[in-house]
């Protein structure tokens, strides 16, 4: 028997349940249930998405872990995307090197064709958005982040921290004169 609130949800085109809250949050954990999954419990008006409910500290996508693509059931790690998005700040301490706008592109083209082979490995193929970065670097980067979080259903942090990161780039580098 039951312990606390019997919980639902939609799996393909079925209802499942009654099951209790642990065993949503297994669920989610083990990433047997995606983001957007439909849940519901006695006393909900209707149907909601799972990471609308008291389980979204445990979606995936909130817990800030992989991101899972149902449809192939492969992960993609947001590291490269964070380091995409923090190039700027280590550029920046760069800057005074000699080379560093080579160092900068060269690293903007490495992050680029990994990022794009592990979201092919997990079925998630972005045709043509990695000439964003490789062709404008700094400047293509939030393009390129806003267009994978949106292929992977992902939040959109990393491409908020893009911007900031080329916005503090350029201020420091044009009040210290260095070439941008």
């Amino acid at each position: 028997m039951m312990r606390g609130v019997s919980w639902y949800y939609q799996d393909g085109s079925n209802a499942e349940g009654p099951v209790d809250e642990e065993t949503i949050r297994h669920r989610l954990r083990e990433g047997r249930m995606p983001v957007g999954t439909l849940v519901w419990c006695e006393g909900m008006p209707a149907w909601a998405p799972v990471e609308r409910t008291l389980f979204a500290a445990d979606a995936p996508l909130r817990r800030g872990a992989a991101t899972k693509i149902a449809s192939v059931g492969s992960t993609v790690d947001p590291a490269t995307a964070w380091l995409i998005a923090c190039l700027p700040f280590g550029l920046l301490l760069l800057s005074p090197l000699p080379g560093s706008g080579l160092i900068g592109m060269v690293a903007y083209i490495g992050l680029a064709l990994h990022d794009r082979q592990q979201l092919k490995r997990a079925g998630c193929d972005l045709p043509h958005a990695g000439w964003w970065l490789i062709l404008l670097g700094a400047v293509g980067a939030p393009v390129y982040l806003s267009l994978r979080a949106r292929a992977l259903g992902d939040r959109r942090d990393y491409v908020l921290v893009s911007l900031v990161a080329i916005g503090v780039f350029f201020i420091f580098a044009l009040r210290a004169g260095l070439p941008t």
